[in-house]
């Protein structure tokens, strides 16, 4: 398999004229998708394995395998239990936890968001590009916010957790065009072994119905054109994707299908792919959605993406309530199950928080005041259910110190407490 995989992966920088050119003598920052621990969630270490052992048979100086992982989780604990810092280290490689990485503070897009950016990659990818290389490796998948998140989205694990939550909505997609202006990788190499399908965050107890074999590597040195590719893998154009939309738009690259070069047989792609969760939500929760605007992109289908996982995969049920959006309705607000109620999300906390304090005395009311703040809400929803984080997360001496480690070298990560 590994020597499968090398050569496909030598094969595909052979269009841009080898490894050896693109590598030899340049210090390799390799950013992975490694969001979560949870099966599938992850790109392949042995597609990451291979691409190392590429990398430096290229003749590259050093190379360095960087992540900062969604909310809820911590870089270092990721890499362990996941088996990837063995891989790394097995290969000579460095494994860089971004959440452990000092940050400078940057302004991106017309608006000049500032976002806190590691300082490494800032010094070496930006100030230093010329002797750097930016080689980016997202694995294929829908998304339920973003319809697929490949390697423009894949920027997002460059930013601090809590630097990411109140950009989560209708904002969203202008936020990743944003940041993939500011900071390109050099080449894109989607490992598509596997796609992952209904959202992005496979249950484990329903795997099946999330992977869909490929055994396919899409790779090009634009981002936009591999992802347009990886996105028609996935069923769509770039006009159903909004960040991929504005960044052919504000020219950040080729967005357009027909305008593309592909070397490969592009004919056997014809299924559509579901990019929504499956919806196996527990019927004793109420959930109250406004009429306005209940976002995908965050208060909604993060919350509800959260629900779902710990209901499938660890049996958590209500009654409780859940309330997110703009335009709530009075009436289902006057008529809410039993149990403690989480508000998710400014609009709803500034339309509903007071309504309910009047409406429920005593009643147990938790609010989650951003767009998409994941540990927020994983938090109050295991606080709801019982279930706790060493059910999600067993320990081990091994992951224990992981864990440690990364608080000792001051991770940022945004996470529910490990212990609660």
């Amino acid at each position: 398999m590994e020597d499968c995989l090398y050569d496909s992966i030598s094969s595909v920088f052979d269009n841009f004229g080898g490894a050896r050119d693109l590598f030899e003598g340049k210090n390799v920052f390799i950013k992975v998708n490694a969001i979560d621990f949870r099966e599938q969630c992850y790109t392949s270490p042995e597609v990451i394995g291979s691409a190392i052992d590429v990398v430096n048979d290229s003749g590259a100086k050093e190379v360095n395998v960087v992540e900062n992982v969604t909310q809820s989780n911590v870089t270092r604990v990721v890499f362990k239990k996941i088996g990837l810092d063995e891989v790394v280290k097995d290969r000579g490689a460095n494994p860089v936890y971004l959440d452990e990485e000092k940050s400078v503070e940057v302004g991106i897009g017309e608006d000049d968001k500032k976002i806190r950016f590691p300082k490494i990659l800032y010094e070496n990818l930006i100030e230093g590009q010329e002797d750097s290389f930016y080689l980016s490796i997202p694995k294929l998948k829908t998304h339920s916010m973003t319809k697929v998140t490949l390697g423009v989205k894949s920027q997002m694990g460059l930013v601090q957790h809590s630097d990411r939550p109140n950009w989560h909505n209708f904002e969203l997609h202008q936020f990743l065009t944003d940041i993939y202006d500011f900071i390109r990788p050099d080449f894109t190499l989607i490992d598509g072994l596997n796609a992952i399908i209904h959202g992005h965050y496979p249950l484990e107890n329903k795997l099946e119905e999330y992977v869909e074999p490929m055994d396919i590597l899409i790779g090009g040195k634009d981002t936009l054109s591999v992802d347009v590719v990886g996105s028609k893998v996935l069923g769509y154009d770039t006009s159903e994707i909004e960040h991929l939309k504005l960044a052919n738009e504000q020219g950040l690259g080729t967005g357009d299908l027909e305008e593309i070069d592909i070397e490969g047989d592009m004919t056997g792609f014809t299924e559509k792919y579901p990019y929504e969760i499956i919806g196996d939500l527990p019927e004793n929760v109420k959930i109250v959605e406004g009429e306005v605007r209940a976002c995908p992109e965050g208060c909604k289908n993060n919350t509800l993406m959260v629900l779902e996982m710990l209901h499938v995969d660890y049996g958590a049920d209500g009654p409780f309530n859940i309330i997110f959006g703009d335009g709530l309705d009075d009436e289902e607000l006057r008529n809410l199950n039993p149990g403690p109620i989480l508000v998710v999300g400014p609009c709803a906390i500034e339309e509903s928080e007071e309504f309910l304090e009047n409406e429920y005395p005593g009643r147990k009311i938790v609010t989650v005041d951003a767009h998409n703040d994941l540990a927020g809400v994983t938090s109050a929803l295991m606080d709801f259910t019982g279930v706790s984080t060493t059910d999600i997360m067993p320990l081990s001496l091994g992951v224990l110190g992981a864990y440690i480690k990364a608080m000792v070298h001051g991770s940022t990560a945004s996470t529910p407490p490990l212990f609660g």
